[in-house]
């Protein structure tokens, strides 16, 4: 490992720790039996908070599952009282989802815990380590997302 390189390696192994820990996470949840609600469930909610209204295909989006997914999931957050549908009045296909309030209390006291465990864990943090770090996730991330895009679009043709 050269001195040049060494910063970005550690945060390359840095973030294949943490996106390991995320496999985990989804993994785990995925074989949960106990009627709490999942990662996916959760972030599903949160979404619900921040924009109100949406479609099934936009939860799926959110959490990251395929549509029969995220169609079971919110069969399952309807039955729980955490959402409610609404049938579009354009398309007879499309539903538009909402939280309920169950799901908002939920939330909130979801929120709360995080907020909780992420002041004691990020308490010798200081704020402007703390927007650097947000800062490297941001510029990462559309990084990323800007791979994710050249690779579908497949490889570029080479000059001639």
């Amino acid at each position: 490992m050269s001195a040049s390189n060494e910063p970005f390696d550690v945060l390359r192994l840095a973030l294949s720790r943490l996106f390991a820990a995320d496999r985990r996470l989804r993994h785990r949840d995925q074989q949960r039996r106990d009627g709490s609600l999942t990662y996916a469930q959760v972030r599903s909610l949160v979404v619900l908070v921040q924009e109100g209204e949406v479609t099934a295909g936009r939860l799926a989006k959110a959490a990251d599952l395929n549509p029969a997914s995220v169609t079971a999931m919110i069969d399952q957050l309807e039955r729980g009282g955490f959402v409610r549908r609404r049938p579009d009045t354009q398309d007879r296909r499309q539903s538009w989802i909402s939280l309920t309030d169950e799901g908002r209390l939920r939330v909130e006291q979801k929120e709360r815990l995080w907020r909780a465990r992420m002041a004691d864990l990020l308490a010798d943090v200081t704020p402007a380590e703390l927007a650097a770090a947000v800062k490297v996730m941001d510029l990462l991330g559309a990084m990323m997302e800007e791979s994710a895009r050249e690779a579908e679009q497949g490889p570029s043709p080479v000059p001639g």
